[in-house]
């Protein structure tokens, strides 16, 4: 492990360099293609949903750079985007491709290219037998939770970088002939983290395995299972980090609505300060009293003590409510293959409309239609993923609320995070960031609102709210306030225009305070 090369003036957390994402020049690409789209001969004749479009932005800024030295600027954003959606009896493949480019007039070292990939497919190879997923992401992400967090690409800041994460799953499920339930999936994903400026990017790379296997009797009221899961992460230059555990678990289902678990098994975890083992147990809980409601609960004793998990979904004609917690230890590769998370408004809006509109591809054009149409943004904010060689214990909460009127759409989110190292001698060691980069406590909340002003008019605004504080003894914190308001009309069926302004405000004992004031107009053209 290294210690970091650059920081940014006035604060203590590394400096990510401006350098756009290598998706063309990685292998994994082509990987990621023939896997996902593996299939006989007879699909190349399907039918593709595509929808190229682009957008024009045009902004003044008071403070392009995020700093408390005030740089103004105008600011052209280009951004070019293919929104893919097909499905076939044996294939699917859905997500967005779209590479913002950014023209500054006067600080021109700001210029550059941000590609953002969001995709995800699955290939059925042999008939209902075997199958592959594979995904690829490529974001721009946060280097420190103490840092600007701006939601818009126009506001430079040291504090963004790029990161990618490559994913090839293959896996086989089915069920015997007496009953028994059965899934086998080896999911290998690649993530790259170079841009987080360590010394030559050592170890800002890395490669995850997780195998993992079960075994289930359904329950008839009564029936068991058995579990198998081994996750082996290896960052470049450092030692493998595992996590092994198995258990078996008894089933119990009353009726159609409850179903009620007991489990037991062994956990052996191998990090490179590290070595844990023992015994784990615990219980869980499923309930679906509607079929538009469903709670899902479980809690384990395990090394690091209690870990639980609480997913609860509640959705009416016109609102969709979720809640989620949850206490247990993760890896940044597994943070980044998890994204977009819990904040994807479009997955929110699947969700509302699952029982409405069966054909899943009709559905996400109509989400993606409502999405423009209502000037929602695609996603909340949230927790940002912390850059880390090392195993994390994340302790979080997180409740979004989605309503949906004839004229007035409102979206809240509200989360609180609190991560922490579990080698907490690594960080000692290897010092590959500051201790309070890991051990911390994000909370915020975020809240838009939009109304239709006229049969043409729609007016949006937004708040954000978030606020970081070191869970050490350094008492090292930030806040950022966000505050939004755009105007948009159609000018025809595929043409969009639109008007807005933003204040941002940024609060630290890390670096100076400053503000930013924006204004902006643009315009968003879809192809078909």
């Amino acid at each position: 492990m290294t210690r970091p090369s650059a920081r940014v003036p006035n604060a203590r957390f590394p400096r990510a360099r401006r350098s756009s994402a290598s998706f063309s020049s990685n292998p994994l690409a082509v990987v990621l293609v023939a896997s996902a789209l593996a299939v006989s001969p007879c699909t190349l004749a399907q039918t593709w949903h595509l929808q190229p479009s682009l957008s024009a932005e045009l902004t003044y800024t008071t403070n392009a750079d995020l700093t408390s030295a005030q740089r103004s600027d105008w600011v052209m954003q280009l951004t070019p985007t293919l929104v893919v959606n097909e499905r076939t009896a044996h294939t699917s493949l859905a997500g967005t491709i779209s590479a913002p480019i950014l023209l500054y007039a006067r600080t021109s070292d700001n210029d550059q290219v941000q590609p953002l990939v969001n995709l995800s497919g699955t290939a059925e190879l042999y008939p209902r037998v075997l199958f592959v997923d594979a995904s690829a992401q490529v974001s721009r992400q946060f280097v420190s939770p103490f840092g600007p967090r701006p939601q818009n690409l126009a506001s430079a800041t040291n504090n963004r970088y790029t990161a990618q994460s490559y994913s090839v799953a293959p896996y086989t499920k089915g069920a015997t002939a007496d009953g028994l339930t059965y899934e086998l999936r080896d999911t290998n994903t690649w993530s790259d983290a170079t841009n987080v400026a360590t010394t030559q990017g050592v170890g800002s790379r890395a490669y995850t395995n997780e195998v993992a296997g079960n075994l289930t009797r359904p329950p008839t009221p009564l029936g068991w299972g058995m579990d198998y899961d081994r996750v082996d992460t290896q960052f470049t230059g450092e030692d493998a980090l595992i996590t092994e555990l198995a258990r078996g678990r008894g089933l119990w289902q009353p009726d159609p609505q409850w179903q009620l678990s007991a489990s037991a098994g062994y956990e052996d975890e191998r990090y490179p300060l590290t070595h844990f083992s023992g015994a784990i147990y615990g219980g869980g809980v499923k309930w679906r009293p509607t079929e538009r409601t469903s709670i899902d609960a479980d809690w384990e004793h395990r090394f690091f003590g209690s870990s639980y998990h609480v997913h609860f979904d509640h959705r009416t004609p016109l609102t969709v409510w979720s809640f989620v917690a949850f206490r247990d230890i993760t890896t940044y590769p597994q943070q980044l293959a998890s994204l977009p998370g819990q904040g994807d408004v479009s997955s929110v809006l699947n969700g509302l409309f699952a029982s409405r509109i069966i054909d899943p591809i009709a559905r996400q054009v109509f989400v993606n239609q409502l999405i423009r149409d209502r000037g929602l943004p695609a996603t909340l904010n949230g927790p940002i993923s912390l850059f880390s060689q090392q195993i994390t214990l994340q302790e979080s909460l997180q409740g979004t609320l989605t309503l949906l009127g004839a004229r007035n759409s409102v979206l809240i989110t509200v989360f609180r995070t609190r991560s922490e190292p579990v080698e907490s001698g690594a960080l000692a060691i290897a010092d590959t960031l500051s201790t309070s980069q890991i051990d911390n406590t994000q909370t915020g909340t975020s809240a838009v609102w939009t109304h239709q002003l006229t049969s043409l008019f729609r007016l949006s605004v937004s708040a954000d709210w978030v606020r970081s504080v070191a869970n050490d003894a350094s008492g090292e914190r930030s806040r950022q306030v966000t505050l939004q308001s755009i105007i948009s009309a159609p000018l025809s069926a595929l043409t969009d225009v639109f008007a807005g302004a933003r204040y941002l405000k940024f609060n630290s004992n890390l670096q100076d305070d400053f503000d930013e004031k924006a204004v902006f107009v643009g315009i968003n053209h879809r192809f078909h």
